[in-house]
């Protein structure tokens, strides 16, 4: 052994001592001196490489374990640390690549499967991932976590039954495991199972009592119920979920507003999710005014001209950083905040539509572009949700799943929809005569006009099923076998539009039986317009 030789191994050996006594920082100095004396020794590198990924210096990481895996390749061990510091830097593709070349050497290597699977998640893939996570279990069944996330990928293929099942046996393997309990919950509650997702959401906090996102998912579930005072209440956890603080970034350099009367004093209020959240919960902005000052709204450019004229605003904001950063305002309360501090139940519900409106002017330019002479029945369309999140795609149907009503006499059919899906319009069910003008709609404004001049709007759970009940119109809303917390359980109507039905898939995923009861009740009022026109 040479002199260099020697000296690595004793740096090794007290790098090792080292990252046992919890001075891991330390530890690398020698690793990394080890690794100067000896570069082409592979374990000396996936040391060096193993303590930067335990200090969270991932890019370095990478590195030193790819020049381990250069000099050893069959380095099992290396492949899977590897594709850990891949996956922590979000390059999921990556580590599922070396993962999968770990497993080529070494296919009975269970963390491997595991850590495979859950990166599949990430993405998501999500039925190779619940294929190497039961490869994981079948290699160790008595791997907990394995049970858990595994669990969570049939929830979102929404296999609840399955999902219920396996989080189950993850529980019984590790009884403490909070997140297992968590996503227990979300699968109950996804079976329309409250009182037993409620329970398991606390005994999740039982287990990790400051983990917001189990705060979070409890409240909606109490806000299904129709608990909506406790369900709002605990609905302020939703501030302090991580994937959420980006919404609240940049207003927290003023005092929270709680309620109180803030005469002299401007406050902004600003919008937080998505469109139809904006839409569904201005309703609050004149009870806000009646408490004092200025009243700002920050939100998204699409819906600013829909609020330019909207009572209880004085100031609109476009909701970017340059624009915030100029307005001046003494305090701030996030859109969705405010049901909580209007201690909002079932029976106070502020419902009174219309409360929102479009001008006459636009209204009549779009009954122009429309040519609405005749008698048929004017029915607008929208066949899909946002296609870059799971709710999402569970909330869409698509255009063809709307081919019932197709055919049915007296009837002329208008698309609503934006975004990728649009272009589905173009091809519309056999003997559907489907107009598409929506290219023309630039904005919110626009969809409103068009609604304004609609009979019936016909949408899945989105931002125009939100827009028509706002403006009084009639709408029918088709939604997934477990809506969201907003439509409550069981009803075919909602406390929040009273113009509003509600469609519900009884099976997870069949729109057919939805649109075939959608489609005979088009059909009665065809027959009534038939008769009076």
């Amino acid at each position: 052994m040479s002199e260099n030789q020697s000296e690595a191994l004793r740096q090794l050996s007290q790098g090792k001592t080292l990252t046992g006594q919890g001075l891991p920082e330390d530890a690398v100095q020698y690793y990394q001196e080890a690794v100067v004396l000896c570069p082409d020794n592979a374990d000396l590198w996936y040391q060096l490489g193993t303590t930067l990924l335990a200090l969270q210096k991932l890019s370095e990481a990478a590195q030193a374990l790819q020049q381990a895996i250069a000099l050893k390749p069959d380095f099992a061990k290396a492949y899977n640390n590897l594709g850990g510091a891949l996956k922590k830097q979000g390059l999921y593709e990556d580590a599922i690549q070396w993962y999968e070349k770990g497993l080529a050497l070494c296919p009975e290597r269970a963390q491997l499967w595991y850590n495979l699977g859950t990166t599949l998640l990430a993405v998501p893939r999500l039925s190779e991932a619940a294929r190497a996570l039961q490869q994981a279990i079948t290699l160790q069944p008595d791997l907990a976590r394995a049970y858990t996330n595994l669990g969570n990928v049939l929830l979102k293929m929404r296999k609840l039954s399955e999902a219920v099942k396996v989080l189950q046996q993850a529980i019984e393997l590790q009884p403490d495991c909070a997140e297992a309990y968590n996503n227990l919950g979300f699968a109950l509650q996804s079976q329309g199972k409250v009182a037993d997702a409620i329970a398991a959401f606390d005994r999740a906090i039982a287990l990790n009592p400051t983990d917001p996102e189990v705060y979070n998912n409890r409240a909606q579930a109490i806000l299904l119920s129709g608990n909506l005072a406790c369900g709002f209440a605990e609905y302020e956890w939703r501030t302090k979920v991580n994937r959420y603080r980006r919404f609240y970034e940049g207003f927290d350099s003023r005092p929270r507003w709680g309620g109180e009367n803030f005469a002299g004093k401007c406050l902004l209020v600003y919008d937080e999710q998505g469109f139809g959240d904006a839409i569904q919960f201005c309703r609050y902005l004149p009870l806000v005014k009646a408490r004092g000052g200025s009243v700002q709204f920050s939100i998204k450019q699409p819906l600013l001209r829909l609020f330019a004229n909207f009572y209880g605003i004085d100031e609109l904001i476009e909701q970017t950083a340059a624009a915030i950063s100029r307005t001046q305002f003494d305090l701030t309360v996030p859109l969705m905040s405010l049901p909580h501090i209007f201690d909002t139940t079932l029976h106070t519900i502020p419902a009174s539509v219309p409360y929102l409106t479009v001008d006459q002017h636009s209204i009549a330019a779009w009954r122009s572009k429309m040519n609405c002479s005749g008698t048929n029945l004017r029915i607008g369309l929208a066949w899909a949700g946002n296609p870059e999140n799971i709710p999402g795609q569970i909330r869409t149907c698509g255009l063809k799943a709307m081919s019932p009503l197709a055919g049915i006499p007296g009837t002329t059919f208008y698309s609503l929809q934006k975004g990728e899906a649009a272009k589905e319009a173009n091809t519309p069910p056999p003997g559907m005569h489907l107009i598409d003008l929506t290219d023309d709609i630039a904005d919110f404004v626009d969809t409103a006009a068009l609604i304004m001049n609609l009979d019936l709007v016909v949408s899945v759970d989105t931002a125009v099923a939100h827009l028509a009940g706002a403006l009084g119109k009639p709408v029918w809303t088709l939604l997934p076998s477990d809506g969201e917390w907003r439509w409550l359980l069981d009803r075919s109507d909602t406390p929040w539009y009273p113009t509003m039905r509600l469609f519900r898939q009884s099976t997870p995923g069949d729109w057919n039986g939805v649109m075939t009861a959608v489609a005979q009740e088009v059909r009665m009022l065809a027959v009534k317009a038939g008769e009076t026109s």
